[in-house]
This record gives structure tokens, C-alpha cells and sequence, in this order.
């Protein structure tokens, strides 16, 4: 008898390992039950093969169950299925970080030394729930068990610094990352220009941008725009023409954003000839405007007697199935003919109804 439930326990937990059949889960309990009233002791593989299905399936709370219960029958703590624990931990999204941190805690206080990996995970976890301040921590415990953060970690916590503007603590992190000789790739640099264009400390930020091309780290499409969106946002169109002209020479190619940033920059500053030059260019490329700065455009363009322009304009942007505002038809109805019908401003007020 004891050699069948043996058996059973290793087929049900080859099949778990397997996932090939859903009805072994739960057969489970009650073969664990029955070999417990048996006394017979699990084998350590077969407490690995259910915490590792248990976290395949989502149910963590019981993999950290068998995980108790495969230490109390002595089997020493295994890293590697801690690391798959707080992996899975990381990947609920009704996990709470008080809960993560209470079993990142007493894994640790079992002996659990968890690796930058885990780590990693852990503080990509606790920035996205907002917890800054746990994830500095959790960088701090790595430090103080004497392994070395790497550049990932850094970066993770300082896109939760910045979106917490906390800048103070972003130099200071940034100043760490380059004394402990860490190389900051584009992402950390990316992460540490925005900081500094929210603070609108403009020209460091332009320094940071020469120190990574010297560096060997080419800006990309995301270092521009965000420069691009802090200068726009500042309605300094001057500064962001040029950034958008470095960034042609320097061969990294727009993208819709960047295209969007610019077209409100210039919609917003009322430069409709080069914001229609531009729109052209992006339609080139199949990107297309916000709704709001197409109709912007257009208002603006009848406004400053650009009727024919307008239409052309309009035109070419129907037969992409774009819709525009009713103001914008409003506004060509009201220059395009010398009298509105009844008919046609009956229309109008239907349009404005949706």
C-alpha cells in the first residue's frame, strides 16, 4: 500500500510538473493527506514538482505552504525555489506590497540570501505598487549582503524616484551609480534626463546627452522626445527645432510621438505652415495626429483665410477614415459658401448634438 502511494505521489506530480492533466490537482490533497496518516515521507523532488506547479498555476499562497511544510520535515531551504516563489509573487496582480514584503521577509529570516535577480523582480514589483521607499531598501539589503547591484536595479529605482520627484535622492542615486563604477546604459540615462527636465534644469540635461554620445552610448528616439516634450511643454519651440534637427542628423528616426510632441508644439504656438509641412510628413509615413490638433489646425488655417488649404488638407485626411470635429465642419461651412441653407445648418446642429 505504501509503495502504491508512493507511486501515485510521483505520477500526480510528474503530470503537475507537466500540466497535461488538470484532474491531478486535485487528487493532490488528498494523496498528501493519505501519506501523511501513513507516515510516509515525501520525497524532496516531490515537494519541488508541486511548488513548481502550484506557482504555475497561480497559486502561490499554497506553493509557500509545501515550501513550510518541505522545511519542517528537514529539507534545508532551496534558492532556487525562493526565487521562483518571489518571481511568481511579483506576477499577481492582487498581491498587495505588504504581503510581498512579509514573504520576502521571513524567506529571509529562514536563511533565504535572495540574488540581484530576485531582487530585480522584487523592486520592479514594489515601484510599480508605488512603494519607492521598500524598493531603495530592498536595493540597500542587497548592497549590505555584499553583492553588487547591477545597472538594472539602479534603473528601476530611479524611474520610481523621478515619478515621485524626489530629485534630490535621483542625484544622489546617479552620483552612487557612477562611483561604484557602474556603466548607466540608455535606459538609466533616458530614466535620469527626464528627472532633470521635470526639475527644468534644461542644460544639464543637453550635457547628459554629449556625456553619453562620448561615453559610446547613443541617445535614442526616447532621449529626444522627452528633451522635445520638456521644451515644448515650456513653449520654448525654439530649443526643441533645434533638438528635432540634431536628432535627423544624428540619424535616429522620428516616431508617432515624437511627431505629436512637435505638431502641439507647433499648433500650440500658432506656426500653421510648418505644422502643416509636418503633418504632410507624418501622414507620409502613415502616422497621424490627435484629433484635437488636426481640428486645431484646420480652425486655424480658416481663421487666416487658408479655405482652399484647408480643404485639401481635410480632404486628404478623410480618405485615411480620419473623422474630424464638428467645429472644424462648422468652420468650413461657414467660409466655404456665402449662405448656409437651412438644410445645412440643420446638419451642423445635428452634428453638434454627438
Amino acid at each position: 500500500m505504501k509503495f502504491l502511494i508512493s507511486s501515485t505521489i510521483l505520477n500526480t506530480t510528474r503530470n503537475l510538473k507537466h500540466l497535461r492533466k488538470q484532474e491531478c490537482l486535485k487528487m493532490v490533497p488528498n494523496i498528501l493527506l493519505n501519506s501523511q496518516h501513513m507516515k510516509i515521507r515525501l520525497e524532496e523532488s516531490t515537494f519541488r514538482v508541486l511548488i513548481e506547479a502550484l506557482c504555475r498555476i497561480k497559486r502561490v499562497d499554497y506553493a509557500i505552504k509545501i515550501m513550510n511544510c518541505m522545511i519542517e520535515d528537514g529539507y534545508s531551504l532551496d534558492d532556487k525555489i525562493c526565487s521562483l516563489i518571489i518571481l511568481s509573487l511579483c506576477e499577481q496582480n492582487d498581491l498587495t506590497s505588504a504581503e510581498a514584503l512579509f514573504v520576502w521577509g521571513n524567506m529571509r529570516k529562514l536563511g533565504f540570501c535572495p540574488g540581484v535577480m530576485d531582487c530585480t523582480n522584487m523592486i520592479r514589483f514594489l515601484v510599480k505598487e508605488g512603494k519607492v521607499k521598500d524598493a531603495l531598501e530592498i536595493l540597500n539589503q542587497l548592497k549590505e549582503d555584499g553583492i553588487k547591484p547591477d545597472i538594472v536595479c539602479y534603473t528601476i529605482v530611479l524611474s520610481g524616484i523621478v515619478k515621485e520627484g524626489d530629485y534630490v535622492k535621483l542625484d544622489e542615486l546617479f552620483d552612487e551609480i557612477i562611483v561604484l563604477g557602474h556603466i548607466p546604459d540608455v535606459y538609466t540615462y533616458n530614466v535620469y534626463i527626464n528627472g532633470l527636465c521635470k526639475q527644468n534644469n534644461f542644460d544639464e540635461a543637453m550635457k547628459i546627452v554629449v556625456s553619453m554620445e562620448k561615453l559610446g552610448c547613443k541617445p535614442n528616439v526616447v532621449t529626444y522626445n522627452t528633451l522635445l516634450g520638456a521644451f515644448c511643454l515650456k513653449e520654448d519651440l525654439g530649443k526643441a527645432k533645434r533638438v528635432m534637427k540634431e536628432m535627423r542628423l544624428k540619424g535616429v528616426e522620428p516616431n508617432l510621438h515624437t511627431y505629436r510632441i512637435m505638431l502641439d508644439g507647433l499648433v500650440g504656438k500658432g506656426e500653421i505652415g510648418e505644422a502643416c509641412v509636418l503633418l504632410e510628413e507624418m501622414m507620409e509615413k502613415c502616422f497621424y495626429p490627435r484629433s484635437s490638433t488636426f481640428d486645431s489646425i484646420i480652425l486655424q488655417m480658416c481663421q487666416n483665410g487658408l479655405i482652399t488649404d484647408s480643404v485639401v488638407l481635410m480632404n486628404k485626411i478623410v480618405t485615411k477614415s480620419y473623422v474630424p470635429g464638428v467645429k472644424v465642419w462648422e468652420a468650413l461651412l461657414l467660409n466655404l459658401g456665402s449662405k448656409i441653407t437651412y438644410t445645412e445648418t440643420t446638419f451642423v446642429g445635428l452634428l453638434g448634438q454627438n
